[in-house]
């Protein structure tokens, strides 16, 4: 499915961008295919097992933003080179074309990169016996998070809450937040439900770490004893109150 999509792309690509008669074309979108096919594979496992610069979307955003130039230039940089020794008369066709290429591979870039959020960042579900009832998943004592080059291991005491951060789930502590990359769901389920509580789509909260509950305007807003303030949303709302026995 991936390598169609490359050469599909490429032929769009070849299309779009040229001017060349149908046999150069033919030779440039089968170049590109191919160097489409070989960088996403290298991208998306960069994306996979790279240590982004920071923990702030600014930060991962800004990290993208300077890889896809050094991609979309190498790219470039080998199909102008084998356009120019297979085709050399035609080449001065070639270059006025290169802007429109250079939009067309950086769209690529973002292509690979939403393609990667979407599905690269699910867990993979356990395969089960056809005749067994897969086991809910066991609640753990502590969470590992790579810091740098290094694993921190965070108890779970320590933990006051975890919040969604695009395809990641950031955990705040007194000492700090940091990045774990797993989906809101999949942290809910491997939690403890006694000692943690969804209180809104994008917060979960370690309830012994809740000092009060404040109106917060139409809605209510806990109070952690560090005395961060997080919102509740209406539907979680009565979840909380019986959780805590008001």
């Amino acid at each position: 499915m991936y390598i169609a999509a490359c050469f599909v792309f490429a032929a769009m690509y070849a299309f779009l961008a040229g001017r060349q008669p149908v046999v150069c074309r033919a030779v440039d979108g089968a170049i590109y295919g191919l160097m489409l096919l070989f960088a996403g594979v290298v991208l998306w496992n960069m994306f996979r097992y790279a240590v982004l610069p920071g923990d702030r979307l600014p930060y991962r955003t800004v990290f993208l933003f300077l890889l896809s130039i050094p991609v979309t230039t190498c790219m470039l940089s080998v199909e102008t080179a084998v356009m120019y020794l297979c085709f050399p008369s035609r080449f001065d066709d070639f270059l006025p074309s290169l802007p429109l290429r250079i939009f067309i591979t950086l769209l690529w870039f973002v292509i690979v990169r939403l393609s990667y959020v979407a599905y690269g960042t699910r867990p993979k579900a356990d395969v089960a016996p056809a005749v067994d009832i897969p086991p809910p998943p066991q609640p753990v004592e502590r969470i590992t998070v790579r810091a740098g080059q290094k694993i921190k291991i965070i108890p779970l005491e320590d933990i006051l809450y975890l919040q969604a951060d695009g395809d990641y789930v950031a955990i705040h502590t007194r000492e700090g937040r940091w990045l774990k990359e797993q989906t809101m769901i999949y942290t809910e389920e491997m939690l403890p439900p006694d000692r943690f509580l969804r209180i809104h789509r994008s917060y979960i909260v370690n309830l012994r770490q809740i000092s009060r509950i404040e109106r917060y305007g139409e809605q209510q807003a806990i109070i952690l004893h560090n005395g961060e303030k997080i919102k509740v949303s209406a539907a979680r709302y009565p979840l909380l109150k019986q959780r805590l026995d008001i």
